[in-house]
C-alpha cells in the first residue's frame, strides 16, 4: 500500500473518532456531575483520554509513512509503534486514575458518606447506553480499516474504543445501582474499578505487541509456514537453508538463504533468487524487504 494512502486512511478515521469522541466525553463529563454518577465521570475521562490518544496516532502516522533518509535508511515505519507504546502508557495512566476514584467513593461508603444522586441521574443512564452504541460503532469503524492497511497504532485505538464501549456497559450497572439506592449505591464506585481493570488490561496488551514490533521479533508461525510453502513452489529451488523474519514497525522484513543446483551458472542463480523474492513480496504486502541468498547443492 502507497504510503500516503496509508496516511490518508488513518488521518480520514482519525478526525471521525476525534469529533465523536469529543462529543462524547463532554457530554459524559458534564451530564455525570449533574447527577452525581461517579463512573459516568470516569467514563467522560476516559471518552477525553481517546481524543489525545488518537491526535498520537496521528502524529506517528505522519512521521512513519517518511520516506527513507541518510540517517533512516530502513524507514520510519517504527515511529508507529512507538506511538503505541505511548498510547498504552496514556491507557495505564487513565486506569489508575479511575480505580483510584473507585477505591475513595467506597472508602467514603463505608465511613458512612453517601453517594448523592439526583434527579438527572435518567439522563445519565441514557448517555451511558448511547454511549455503548456510539463507541461499539467507532470500534467496529476504526478497527476495519486498521485491518486494512495493517496499521499497529490505528489498531490500538480502536480497542481503545472497545474499551470505553465496555466502561460505559459498567457505567450503566453503577448507574442503576444509584437509581435502586441503598447499598446497591456501591455499583457505581465497582463499576468504576472494574472499568480500570479492564483499562489496565488492554493496555499491557498493546503495549506487548508495540514492544514486540521494536526488538525485531520474528512473524508468527503461520506467515513464516506460507512463506516456506511459496519459497519451494519456485523453479528451481532445492530445499531451504535458513528463514528469518523480524517485524519492523507494520511491516516485515524476510532473510532466506536457498538452495539451488550448484552446477547452473550465476546468472541462473540469480533468476532463481529473483523470483523467490518476487513471490514472496507479491504474496504477502507486508513485507517492506526481503533478502534471498543462494547456497549450492552438494
Amino acid at each position: 500500500m502507497e504510503n500516503n494512502e496509508y496516511k490518508r486512511t488513518i488521518m480520514r478515521v482519525s478526525i471521525v473518532t476525534i469529533i465523536w469522541n469529543a462529543i462524547l466525553s463532554l457530554a459524559k463529563v458534564i451530564i455525570g456531575f449533574i447527577a452525581g454518577a461517579v463512573s459516568l465521570i470516569s467514563d467522560g475521562f476516559h471518552s477525553l483520554s481517546d481524543v489525545f490518544s488518537t491526535i498520537i496516532v496521528m502524529i506517528g502516522a505522519k512521521i512513519s509513512t517518511k520516506k527513507e533518509d541518510k540517517g533512516h535508511p530502513f524507514g520510519h515505519e517504527r515511529f508507529e509503534s512507538v506511538a503505541s507504546i505511548i498510547l498504552a502508557l496514556l491507557l495505564f495512566d487513565t486506569a489508575l486514575v479511575l480505580g483510584y476514584k473507585g477505591v475513595l467513593s467506597i472508602i467514603d461508603f463505608a465511613n458512612g458518606k453517601r453517594i448523592e444522586s439526583t434527579n438527572f441521574i435518567y439522563v445519565a443512564l441514557g448517555c451511558a447506553i448511547a454511549s455503548i452504541v456510539i463507541k461499539f460503532f467507532m470500534y467496529l469503524y476504526t478497527i476495519i480499516n486498521a485491518r486494512k492497511i495493517n496499521s499497529p497504532s490505528l489498531k490500538a485505538d480502536g480497542y481503545h474504543h472497545l474499551s470505553d464501549s465496555l466502561s460505559s456497559i459498567g457505567s450503566v450497572v453503577g448507574i442503576v445501582g444509584l437509581i435502586i439506592g441503598g447499598n446497591l449505591e456501591l455499583f457505581d464506585p465497582i463499576a468504576s474499578i472494574v472499568i480500570a481493570l479492564f483499562i489496565v488490561k488492554v493496555s499491557i496488551d498493546i503495549f506487548r505487541e508495540s514492544i514486540n514490533q521494536l526488538v525485531d521479533k520474528a512473524a508468527p508461525f503461520e506467515v513464516e509456514n506460507n512463506i516456506r510453502g511459496l519459497v519451494l513452489k519456485c523453479d528451481g529451488v532445492i530445499a531451504i537453508n535458513s528463514l528469518k523474519t523480524r517485524v519492523f514497525g507494520n511491516k516485515l522484513y524476510v532473510e532466506l538463504e536457498i538452495v539451488v543446483d550448484g552446477n547452473i551458472s550465476v546468472r541462473e542463480g540469480h533468476e532463481i533468487a529473483k523470483n523467490v523474492h518476487d513471490a514472496i513480496e507479491s504474496n504477502n504486502s507486508d513485507v517492506k524487504h526481503c533478502m534471498v541468498h543462494v547456497d549450492p547443492s552438494e
